[in-house]
């Protein structure tokens, strides 16, 4: 895979961080809400005032706000910014920082190991109102590749536009911030199967007001910082209803489903899908791989449904991830054959301390706790249980047929998850997993056999 050289990007960056750090004439500096903003939250939150009349009198009152400002503002609300004073203009610098540990069981033959996961510096904002942008580089893992990196046009809530390097729209897990999401790694379909961030232009936006969320993408179908092979287009499409969105109902009111499905056409040597067509584990053990000597020259089709359904601080989250290849074969001029391979997964989370997870805009967003951890104030932030069980099936022709090593993977691995995450406060999260994954049969990995693998994972996690 073509990376792009991070040394111009950590310069680029680290200019965009230092704004921060300017002193300013007339410049206001921020520490979380105003008692204004938080007074109009709860005023939202208790049914007194309408969303629409919500925001309308939040931007009053930072217009007021505004009004003695002279010039920029620089500040920090989660994340720091520089603000133009009629607020239409926006840059944030941001940090993501996730060191990782993991520990495998004695009879695997891979060493535990502290890690970076992930180290990516960024820089979004917003220009004259409509227009915003976001680059980002990663550098977790000693990569360093351009990551995020786009471009978009917001006149039309219902009809946003969005052009260059972005996550594709399919998937729950997938789509939603990597940041809040329930679980160290995501389950073994969505990490498999789902497509990777990739080039190309996408319409999204919501509906009746927030009951309808939804994005079309077409793209190379490639993956990130990777050109095309091929004048064919991939096409991602995902549609997400919230149908009691403005219902007074605590059981109604969280409840969210939708599909996905993504199609384009393959001439590659290769399949062009994550990792080149290797599956792996949580703990980034291949389970399947097709054979070096595997060509694709047909269609690539995915299909997805999703459920998600918060009830307070408990949520039940699902989804069903299901890929068609069609035409690959081993020999040229050979016969052509047709696969597929799918997975599911469900999982359930419960926040001790009481705290709900939102859901905005087809996503669910960070768990913000009622207090923030300081033990000279006797308060601790938010715990939060989870638990998930996953499935994966891969067609077994594939081995009958040449397509894939039967002495070396399997065609199907199931396995659990369970976890811990404590909120410090609403950027920094430890989790603590242990995984399990069967494999049907055995794998071969650094030639040793495997029936199971079991790892626990443990990652730090500082956002801003």
């Amino acid at each position: 895979m073509k990376t792009v050289s991070g040394t111009p990007a950590v310069i680029f960056l680290a200019v965009a961080f230092s704004l921060s750090a300017v002193g300013l004439k007339h410049v206001q500096a921020e520490e979380g809400k105003t008692v204004q903003e938080e007074i109009l939250d709860i005023l939202k939150q208790e049914g007194t005032i309408a969303p629409e009349r919500h925001d309308e009198l939040l931007k009053k009152a930072r217009e007021e706000e505004l009004k003695a400002a002279k010039g920029a503002r620089v500040g920090f609300k989660r994340e720091f910014f520089l603000e133009s004073p009629d607020t239409d203009s926006r840059l944030q610098p941001y940090l993501k920082l996730k060191p990782q540990f993991r520990a495998f069981e004695a009879n695997n033959p891979a060493s535990n190991d502290f890690f970076m996961r992930h180290a990516r510096l960024g820089l979004k904002g917003t220009i004259y109102k409509y227009y915003d942008f976001d680059i980002a580089g990663e550098f977790g893992k000693g990569s360093h590749e351009l990551w995020d990196a786009y471009m978009g046009f917001n006149y039309l809530p219902w009809a946003r536009l969005r052009v260059g390097q972005y996550k594709q729209p399919f998937s729950l897990d997938w789509y939603s911030p990597a940041d809040w999401r329930d679980f160290i790694e995501m389950p073994l379909p969505i990490d498999n199967l789902t497509p990777d961030r990739d080039i190309g232009v996408m319409v999204h936006g919501n509906m009746a007001k927030g009951v309808l969320d939804y994005g079309l993408s077409l793209c190379n179908g490639t993956g990130r910082n990777t050109p095309d092979t091929n004048d064919d287009k991939d096409v991602a499409a995902r549609v997400v209803l919230t149908p009691f969105n403005a219902s007074k109902s605590a059981l109604l009111k969280g409840l969210h489903f939708g599909g996905g499905m993504t199609y384009g056409k393959q001439e590659t040597e290769r399949d062009e899908m994550r990792r080149k067509g290797k599956f792996q584990t949580a703990g980034e053990t291949a389970f399947f791989q097709f054979n070096d000597s595997v060509f694709h020259d047909g269609e690539r089709t995915r299909y997805g449904a999703e459920l998600a359904w918060i009830v307070g601080p408990f949520s039940l989250k699902g989804e069903w991830v299901r890929m068609d290849l069609d035409d690959l074969y081993v020999t040229a001029g050979g016969s052509k054959d047709d696969f597929s391979i799918d997975g599911s997964y469900v999982s359930l989370s419960y926040i001790l301390t009481g705290e709900s997870q939102p859901f905005k805009d087809g996503t669910y967003r960070m768990i913000v706790p009622k207090q923030s951890f300081d033990p000279k104030k006797g308060t601790w932030g938010a715990i939060q249980l989870v638990a998930r069980y996953e499935t994966f099936s891969i067609d077994n022709d594939l081995f009958l047929k040449g397509y894939a090593d039967p002495n070396k993977y399997t065609d199907d691995a199931d396995g659990f998850t369970l976890g811990v995450n404590w909120y410090l406060n609403d950027r920094v999260k430890a989790m603590v997993n242990y995984n399990r994954t069967d494999f049907d049969g055995y794998i071969v990995k650094d030639g040793m056999e495997l029936e199971n693998e079991d790892v626990v994972l443990v990652r730090l996690q500082l956002v801003f």
